[in-house]
Formats: structure tokens, C-alpha cells, sequence
């Protein structure tokens, strides 16, 4: 058991370290100039980290910091998917308020840790299903490290004609899934090691801590909840299809299991009950009952199902150690999760189960029947399978530093950028402290995309227009983004003539995302996805010139605006922004410089 959980923290910090890479790059290209801003490698994280900040600031579970509107009782707001994914949010903000961390400064932690711990759940889950400390580790590095190569992503994309290498180890996105993925497998390890013993009040704690994981999930990430429930039903599906001496025992667990588990949902239905009404269209739900099986995961299941098929066949496995029951379950995952809207009619996103959790599980599937062979043909050979399992654990960590270093690569331009914005957000902050509540219901005008998103990562004020703003209940409507976004060209001076060229095709992913969806621009990301079509466009086109032309003192004043935050690498004269407010009190912060403004008596 020592030599066990010595390999266990061996792992967990093998992969804590690659997990930080990016920061270290970071600090390494920036020098003596870093400025503190975490190393990001998806964009998504601005979200995450905005909505982190607003927690350590002490701001309620259902904020906004993109808009500043705040549940309150007088202003009662709906849910958004931040608040319905709470869990996360709290197990990083609680400890960063303790510890006195922003959420700049804690995002390279949730790394650190949420590798070091999954590394130690995957490893727990590995050992108690192979009995064998070596394989564990080396399979605790091959399902981190291989899970985006597996379905063809990641850094292996970097080495096809014009590719580009993305993303970063997928699961530490942060703060979701990063910080879900312990409870994830240890909710697996609970099952495996519930269903083993003979002991019985060993096999109550287990289905006791399995059902608390579960929940846990539940207010994680929708994505890892529904994958965790289908595995559970397709260990149940396995259990009840296969008659073993111990079946009525094993179904008794898992159907308690399952009870307890499911007990979640209950106030998690009530919260999304109450879900802002942009949601769903933010989120891209679609309906549909369209089968969806032949995607590379799933391809991965059947011939891991199969592998399964022959172990026990050649009577290298037995149904009775209940090891193909998991095996089955880990591949039939893919099936059931992709495949769910035949009865709900409901797809969300499905690309998200391939690249954040079901790759991992799949993986996770090879591992356990390789398991089983590589025991069968290598028993008794100890000197071998640990010369032979060292040298996969060594390609493993080379494979991970290169999945790191090639994949951190791609975002070293918008890092550098962010990092240079850092000092105007924090000057913004350092206006806020002596009245937080009054700042954050400023609205700044942000002419560089990136430094608006992460704006609220630091400061309370309110960016008239951010890339991920729409994802919050903040916003009364799709029409309010739409406003927003239309305010923020024309106060940049683009006219309905940059706006046909961007739309065309989807130049500018930003005017495409703001005024029709996520999904037109990467078809990826829902089921129904379409290109945009020159109707479309036109009709678009014809809305922003009439509000280009007509825009009067009553829109001026629908979003007044604190301060200007001006980029010196986009040319613009602000001639619109001139005509209804007045610049003063410039600071300028490297590239970046920042005005007051106050809105003009006439115009």
C-alpha cells in the first residue's frame, strides 16, 4: 500500500507540473514585465474566473459581473448556468477568500491541484480494479495525457497541414471541469470498491459516499453529472443482464446507489426551473431525436466492447470479478450519452461529452483491458511488465509536456495581450474601492475584445459589451446583447459596410456570436447548426444601418458610460463617442489608455 500511494503522489505531481506549464510560460516570455494575469488557454475561462471574482468579492451566488446586476431582493434574478454549477465556484472562492487570493491569482492553484487530485482519484480507481500499483500509474498518465490524442485533438492537430494545436489538456478548463473530475472518478472507485466488498457496512459507506459525489457532480458540470449517471446505468444494465452468484447483491447496491443519487435532482429541477429565459438559446439547446453513433468515441466503445467480448470468451476475464461489468460500462458510456436525445429530444452542445469527459472514460476503458491481457501474458514476468510499464510511463510524460508546450503555444499572443491589459484593470479596480456598489453599475466602453472579457476577472465595472456576457441571467434579453453590440460599433465608428464584410462568411467571430449565435460560426457546437445565409445578412445589415443613422440622445443615455478603454493597435478616431460625451482625465497604462467620461449637456 506505501509503494501504492507513493507512485499515487508521484503521478499527481508529474501532472500538477504540466498543469502549470502555461503560467510558467508565461512568466518566461513576459520576464520582469508580467504584470500577474493567469495564463489562459481557452477563452472560456474569463467567464469562469469573472464569476469567481464576483464570489470572493462577496457578491451572491446569482451575480452578473459582466453586467452588474445582482439577485437582490428588490431585483430578484433568474438562474444562469454559473449558479446552477455552484459547487466549483465555491470550493475555489471560499479558500481564495481565506487566503486573501483574486481570482487572477488563484486560477494557476485550481490547475495545480485539480490535476494532483485527479491523478490521485484515476489512480485510487486503477489500483482497485487492475490490483496492480505499476499499471495504475502508468494508466493514470495515459487517460490525462492521452485523452485529447485519443479522439484526435490537442497537439497532435499542430502536425496536419496548417493545423492548429488545441486545446490544452481538455479537463483543466478551469474552474469547470478541472475541479469536478476528483469527485468523478473517485464516484467510479466508490462503485467498483461498493460492489467488491463482502463487507456490509463498508458497501453502505461506499453508496453513501458515491450518492454525496453524485450530488456533488450534479452542481459541478452537466456534462460530468449525465456521463457519471450513464455509466451507473450501464453498470446496472450489465449487473441485471448477466446472471452471476452475486447479482441480486450487486443490483441491491446499485439500485440504492442510484435512489440516493438521484435525490440531486430534485433541487437541481428546481433551480433550472427557474433559469434565465436566454439560456437555453445561449447554451444552443436544440430538439431533436436524430441518432448520433458513429462518432469517434463511440467507435472506441464498440471495439473496447469487443476486446471485453473476447477476454471473457477466451476466459481471460470472468463475470463473477465483475471487472466487465465496469469495462462495459466505461463503453457503452459514449452510446448512451450521445445518443440520449432518441428520448428526451434535447441536444446541448454533445461535442462537450467528446473533448471534456467521455474521451477520458473511453480512455480509461483501453486501460482496464489492456489490464487484463497485459496480466495474462505477462504473469509471473514481474522484471518485463515493470521495464516494459516505465517505458510507457516515460512516452506518457513525454507526450504530456509535448501536448503542454505545443497546445500553451497557441495562445502565447492573447496571454502577452491580456497580461498587457492587466495594469488598466487593476487602476479600474483601484477606482472602485471607495464605493464597489456604485462601480459596479459603471458601464465601460472596452475597444479591445480581449481586455473586455477579462475585465471582470479583476474590476467590478461592467463592459458595455463582452464576448461572454450573454452566458449570465444579467442581460433582459437577446435583444439587450444585440443593443449592446450594435452601441459598441457604433461607438468604435463601424459602419454597416464592416459589418457586411465581417458577416460574410463570419469574418469577425465576434459579430457573428454576438448578433446570431455561437453555433453559426462553428457548427461543432450544436445539432442544428447552419451557416449564415445573404438573407440573413442583409436584413442584419439593414437593422444596424437604421440604428447607425438614427441613434439619438435616448440611446446615448439607454447605457451610459463611465470610462473608455482605448487599445493603441486599433485605429479608431471615436468621432461617434465624441458627439455625445466628453473625454477627460486620460491615463495611460502601456498600451492601453483610459478616459473618463460624462455624457454632453447637447448635442
Amino acid at each position: 500500500m506505501k509503494t501504492s500511494w507513493i507512485l499515487a503522489f508521484a503521478a499527481g505531481v508529474i501532472l500538477a507540473l504540466l498543469a502549470i506549464y502555461p503560467q510558467i510560460n508565461l512568466k518566461n516570455i513576459r520576464g520582469d514585465d508580467w504584470q500577474g494575469v493567469f495564463a489562459s488557454c481557452d477563452l472560456d475561462e474569463m467567464a469562469y474566473a469573472s464569476y469567481l471574482q464576483a464570489l470572493i468579492d462577496g457578491r451572491p451566488r446569482r451575480s452578473d459581473p459582466y453586467t452588474g446586476r445582482d439577485d437582490s431582493p428588490s431585483d430578484p434574478q433568474p438562474e444562469s448556468l454559473f449558479s446552477i454549477q455552484f459547487v466549483p465556484a465555491y470550493l475555489v472562492a471560499i479558500p481564495a477568500r481565506v487566503f486573501g487570493l483574486s481570482a487572477v491569482q488563484a486560477m494557476p492553484y485550481v490547475s495545480a491541484f485539480a490535476a494532483f487530485f485527479t491523478a490521485l482519484a484515476l489512480f485510487w480507481l486503477i489500483v482497485s480494479i487492475t490490483e496492480d500499483e505499476y499499471i495504475a500509474f502508468a494508466g493514470t498518465l495515459i487517460v490525462i495525457v492521452g485523452s485529447a490524442l485519443v479522439i484526435g485533438i490537442g497537439a497532435i492537430n499542430g502536425f496536419y497541414e496548417n493545423g492548429v494545436a488545441y486545446p490544452f489538456f481538455p479537463f483543466l478548463r478551469r474552474y469547470i471541469p478541472s475541479v469536478a473530475f476528483p469527485f468523478l472518478f473517485a464516484f467510479f472507485a466508490c462503485l467498483w470498491n461498493g460492489l467488491k466488498t463482502e463487507n456490509r457496512n463498508a458497501k453502505m459507506i461506499y453508496s453513501a459516499a458515491a450518492s454525496v459525489l453524485f450530488a456533488l457532480l450534479v452542481f459541478s458540470y452537466f456534462y460530468v453529472w449525465t456521463a457519471a449517471a450513464a455509466i451507473l446505468g450501464g453498470l446496472t444494465l450489465c449487473v441485471m443482464i448477466f446472471r452471476t452468484e452475486h447479482r441480486r447483491r450487486d443490483l441491491t447496491f446499485l439500485f440504492i446507489t442510484g435512489a440516493f443519487s438521484l435525490l440531486a435532482l430534485v433541487p437541481y429541477a428546481m433551480l433550472l426551473a427557474n433559469r434565465d429565459e436566454t439560456m437555453d438559446k445561449a447554451q444552443l439547446l436544440v430538439f431533436t431525436r436524430r441518432p448520433d453513433l458513429l462518432r469517434s468515441v463511440e467507435i472506441i466503445g464498440y471495439l473496447v466492447l469487443t476486446a471485453t467480448a473476447l477476454a471473457l470468451w477466451r476466459k481471460h476475464a470472468h463475470l463473477a470479478d465483475r471487472k466487465a461489468f465496469m469495462i462495459g460500462a466505461f463503453a457503452l458510456s459514449p452510446l448512451l450519452v450521445l445518443n440520449q436525445q432518441v428520448l428526451t429530444a434535447r441536444s446541448l452542445q454533445p461535442f462537450h461529452y467528446e473533448f471534456y469527459v467521455i474521451n477520458y472514460v473511453v480512455l480509461l476503458a483501453i486501460v482496464l483491458i489492456a489490464a487484463i491481457f497485459w496480466r495474462k501474458f505477462l504473469f509471473g514476468r514481474n522484471r518485463l511488465s515493470f521495464i516494459l510499464l516505465t517505458l510507457i510511463s516515460t512516452v506518457a510524460i513525454f507526450w504530456g509536456y509535448i501536448e503542454a508546450r505545443e497546445t500553451s503555444a497557441f495562445w502565447d499572443s492573447a496571454n502577452v495581450q491580456r497580461d498587457e491589459a492587466m495594469p488598466v484593470n487593476l487602476h479600474l479596480r483601484a477606482l472602485a474601492n471607495d464605493n464597489f456598489a456604485a462601480a459596479k453599475q459603471q458601464i465601460t466602453l472596452n475597444l479591445d475584445p480581449l481586455q473586455a472579457d477579462g475585465q471582470p476577472t479583476v474590476a467590478p465595472q461592467s463592459p458595455l459589451w463582452a464576448r461572454h456576457q450573454h452566458v449570465f441571467a444579467g442581460l433582459e434579453s437577446w435583444e439587450e446583447n444585440k443593443l449592446r453590440y450594435y452601441q459598441l460599433l457604433y461607438y468604435s465608428d463601424l459602419d454597416a459596410n464592416w459589418l457586411r464584410r465581417s458577416l460574410i462568411g463570419c469574418r469577425n467571430i465576434e459579430a457573428c456570436m454576438a448578433l446570431f449565435g455561437w453555433d453559426r460560426f462553428n457548427a461543432r457546437l450544436s445539432a442544428n447548426a447552419k451557416p449564415l445565409t445573404l438573407p440573413e445578412i442583409d436584413a442584419e445589415v439593414a437593422e444596424y444601418a437604421a440604428f447607425y443613422r438614427d441613434f439619438d440622445r435616448e440611446d446615448a443615455e439607454k447605457f451610459p458610460l463611465s470610462h473608455v478603454i482605448i487599445y493603441s493597435e486599433m485605429n479608431s478616431p471615436l468621432e461617434n463617442l465624441d458627439r455625445w460625451y466628453e473625454r477627460s482625465e486620460v491615463k495611460t497604462f502601456g498600451k492601453y489608455q483610459i478616459y473618463q467620461l460624462n455624457l454632453t449637456k447637447t448635442e
